[in-house]
């Protein structure tokens, strides 16, 4: 089977899409399925990938690639390569890693704020935000995707449940994302220097502000002083340091900046209680996979994907509510054994999200498709 995966943005670009993608060719490889990714990620890097990247391809090269493919696997709700991937009559799939195909920004996010997730409301929303003009102009892309998400898409791929139940469209099968998460396992450690941490971009949609707050609250009425550890870098940075401040919890509150590799993994090991406060209703949520592999206690905000990747080996607090969150990181905070028993659920709930488990969920779907075609 020869499968072609598209994905917008590739190595080195780094973020859960490029993870997920990598995850994906690599799994494929390692099985014995040839693949090549076509990305629009430009890198000035020597690769030495077991897989070729065509990047930036002309549509010459586009048609030569999709004639060689057996089947098109898309990392996302996109309307690239078409319309050769129609006219050369070849099944695709597309996979849900977003809001595309129900609301026109494509992630219910806009201008620091929650934003409509069904179309007419995203319609009238974008109206009022941009103009008539450009609302119906996105307005009508946003039909088009919905169009070949119902009637072009050999098969759907929703993430999650939540995403299942969020963007219901025929033909889907709901696999979850697949993250290199055993590296994490080393992060599993008893002693801590932390007892809360974050680990994330920092920006307004995944809630670091809602968690600085909360954390305020906790570190006024315990005795202990706990400290916070927030590791990633992002756009809201200037702004949260300032909150910080304005808190007066600058002493017990530290920023470590994006890190990778080795670093990551040893940053991570330093935390006890790990906060994922995302205010966005997150399709999945692979920070919180990768700290279930950690062996951590988990608090995750509660509508979107990260609640159902926890299950019961955390707690939820509903989004954007920091007084709810500072209850819910107090009682994990005064209570050992809940950690504990939070701990053992993580270690175990990981393994249903192993990478070559959920790699051979799409092998064998690819495979159906493949062989029908």
């Amino acid at each position: 089977m020869k499968v072609l995966l598209y994905s917008h943005v590739f190595h080195p670009s780094v973020g859960g899409v490029e993870t997920v993608s990598r995850a994906l060719v690599e799994g494929f490889v390692a099985r014995g399925v040839e693949c090549r990714v076509v990305t629009q990620t430009a890198s000035q890097e020597v690769e030495v990938f077991p897989f070729e990247v065509i990047r930036q391809p002309s549509s010459r090269h586009v048609r030569e690639l999709l004639r060689w493919a057996d089947v098109v696997l898309f990392n996302g709700a996109t309307m690239a390569l078409q319309p050769w991937v129609l006219l050369y009559r070849k099944p695709f799939v597309w996979v849900h890693v977003g809001y595309q195909a129900s609301c026109i920004d494509g992630a219910g996010w806009v201008d620091g704020k929650p934003a409509p997730l069904s179309p007419f409301a995203s319609f009238l929303f974008h109206v009022r935000r941009s103009g008539y003009a450009n609302g119906l102009k996105e307005g009508l892309k946003l039909l088009l995707r919905r169009a070949v998400a119902k009637f072009g898409v050999t098969r759907n791929v929703a993430i999650t449940e939540w995403m299942n139940q969020a963007l219901p469209l025929p033909r889907q099968v709901q696999i979850y994302n697949p993250f290199p998460i055993e590296r994490f396992r080393a992060a599993d450690r008893k002693e801590a220097e932390y007892e809360f941490f974050y680990m994330g971009r920092l920006v307004q949609e995944k809630g670091v502000d809602v968690l600085v707050r909360a954390f305020a609250k906790v570190h006024e009425r315990h005795p202990g002083q706990p400290r916070l550890l927030l590791i990633g870098d992002g756009s809201a940075r200037a702004q949260i340091e300032r909150l910080v401040a304005e808190l007066g919890i600058g002493s017990s509150v530290r920023f470590v900046g994006a890190q990778s590799g080795e670093g990551l993994v040893d940053w991570v090991a330093k935390g006890m209680i790990g906060v994922i406060p995302s205010v966005w209703y997150e399709p999945m949520g692979g920070v919180a996979v990768e700290l279930l592999a950690a062996g951590k206690s988990l608090i995750v905000s509660a509508q979107g994907g990260l609640a159902e990747c926890v299950g019961d080996a955390g707690l939820t607090f509903p989004n954007g509510d920091d007084e709810a969150l500072a209850a819910q990181m107090q009682r994990v905070l005064d209570d050992p054994a809940l950690r504990a028993t939070q701990a053992a659920k993580a270690r175990e709930r990981a393994g249903s999200f192993a990478p070559r488990r959920l790699v051979g969920q799409y092998i064998e779907m690819l495979s159906g498709i493949a062989r029908k075609a």
